[in-house]
């Protein structure tokens, strides 16, 4: 399972690594096989890389490389991209079902695209709940994950026995009215039970996790127990799905709830960005000043649109990195080299302890009208007034 602890972990690997990644499977997956044209690629980049490396280094490279074109020819993919971190003493592969950008590097584990994916797609809590128990899952790049499930089991074989021991004899009816309130109070005292295990899993799981919202899914009389018992500050990224779906395979589940999450990305992504440039104080718009107010270590999220294209400049230096495209760095005079945000963003995000938002539709066009990029900061700017 994709984790961004493990991304950061990966960066300090001490090198030199191969890292690549890979597309699997095209569009149309009838042209011709995948594994084959990963491959071709592979053979020809991986002869280009090589032609610039020292003679040590380079047997070093080739030694990885193949490792890594065996597991690629025996492989069956069943993932749309595949990447690798291979050295003498790591190798470590994850199957993606989104695209990446073919990469292949040798050195430091290169991790921006991770970094830039769990930006990008957003990790997720799934919770399941039909009359014989719940379900929580996770769920990000398009893959879910069962973290836990509890059983609802209710032993009602005490209560039958005592309500109806009276009944002994032929002749005498059985009054159903007063036991039958009784037995389902019962019922629904170990049901609220129940609902509140389930409900302190979700707590705990979402703390340790750090799910972006929860998505609680089955019938009203079900769910509602359990949200009502949800703290305050979770409550409002608890999404109620209305669907009895308890029953039905991971898979399919996952089809149900896919248009609900891309619903609700849209409206919390709308809600963002409105949030961001209607506060002057609290956040800044604006490549250039998302980069300054990042790299002093005052913006604590930054929030790009998905598709922006745009280069910065890093100092080859001092690794400051500015949206101008001055060939001589402002901080230590050193020279820059332009760069993909892309590339540049994550890093920064990572060494300055900030998270990364990226948005797309309706409030990635509004976004772009403000620059293409925002930032909350950790603590409001003054205002100064003239008296």
């Amino acid at each position: 399972m994709f984790e961004t602890r493990r991304i950061r972990t990966l960066s300090k690997v001490p090198g030199p690594l191969l890292t690549a990644y890979l597309k699997t499977s095209p569009e149309d997956r009838s042209l011709h096989p995948p594994v084959h044209s990963c491959l071709a690629w592979l053979k020809k980049e991986a002869g280009t890389l090589a032609g610039r490396l020292a003679r040590e280094e380079s047997e070093a490279f080739l030694e990885q490389l193949r490792r890594l074109e065996e597991f690629l020819r025996d492989r069956t993919p069943r993932e749309r991209s595949v990447v690798v971190f291979a050295g003498p003493r790591l190798w470590e592969a994850m199957g993606l079902q989104v695209e990446v950008e073919n990469e292949l590097q040798w050195g430091k584990a290169a991790v921006t695209q991770l970094l830039w994916l769990a930006a990008e797609h957003k990790l997720y809590g799934i919770v399941s709940v039909d009359r014989s128990g719940a379900q929580i899952f996770s769920y990000r790049l398009g893959e879910m994950s069962r973290l836990l499930e509890t059983k609802f089991e209710v032993d009602i074989s005490q209560w039958k026995k005592k309500d109806r021991a009276h009944v002994a004899r032929p002749g005498i009816r059985e009054t159903h009215g007063a036991q039958r309130d009784v037995f389902d109070h019962r019922m629904d005292a170990q049901y609220r039970r129940l609902s509140r295990e389930v409900a302190e899993q979700i707590i705990q799981l979402s703390k340790q996790a750090k799910f972006s919202a929860v998505f609680l899914a089955g019938p009203e009389r079900l769910t509602a127990p359990i949200a009502g018992r949800l703290p305050t500050e979770l409550f409002p990224r608890v999404v109620w799905v209305h669907k009895d779906l308890g029953r039905v395979e991971p898979n399919e589940l996952q089809k149900h709830l896919e248009p609900e999450i891309e619903k609700w990305e849209e409206t919390n992504e709308a809600t963002l960005v409105n949030e961001l440039l209607g506060d002057e104080r609290g956040a800044v718009a604006g490549i250039e000043e998302v980069l300054a107010e990042l790299q002093s270590g005052a913006a604590r999220t930054v929030t790009v649109c998905r598709d922006l294209d745009a280069r910065v400049y890093r100092c080859d230096e001092c690794g400051y990195t500015s949206y101008s495209a001055d060939r001589v760095c402002s901080v230590c005079r050193g020279v820059q080299s332009a760069v993909a945000l892309r590339e540049a963003l994550p890093e920064l995000a990572a060494a300055f302890d900030a998270e990364i938002e990226v948005v797309s539709g309706e409030a990635a066009a509004k976004l772009k009208q403000a620059g293409g990029a925002a930032a909350w900061l950790r603590q409001p700017r003054r205002v100064l007034t003239h008296v």
